[in-house]
């Protein structure tokens, strides 16, 4: 049983509990892009729940802001050694969506 529903936030005992989800933007800025919680955070966790795609992220939290930083995985093929590299100003990501499940401390 879900202790909040999608795009929710409730308050368990002394703590808030934001779960949600949102799609990447359709013109990537290099650095990341930001998404406005309505709770301030104390641990956040943020996944890319697409399947079979070759991205990995990393995330920061500021306040009540998480910014999002896209990566594009590649493969060598002759050594198949494994890079990645931030995606490219104005690529479309729409495609993508990543939940975030965040936890405000409220005592």
């Amino acid at each position: 049983m879900p202790i909040a529903t999608l795009e929710d936030e409730t308050v368990l005992g002394s703590m808030k509990v934001y779960v949600g989800t949102t799609t990447g933007p359709t013109s990537y800025t290099t650095g990341g892009f930001s998404v406005t919680l309505p709770i301030r955070p104390t641990y956040a966790l943020v996944a890319l729940t697409n399947d079979n795609t070759a991205y990995k992220i990393s995330y920061s939290v500021s306040g009540n802001t998480i910014t999002i930083t896209v990566y594009q995985l590649s493969a060598d093929t002759t050594t198949g050694a494994i890079s990645a590299a931030e995606v490219a100003a104005g690529t479309d990501l729409s495609a993508l969506t990543f939940m975030i499940i965040a936890v405000q401390a409220t005592t």
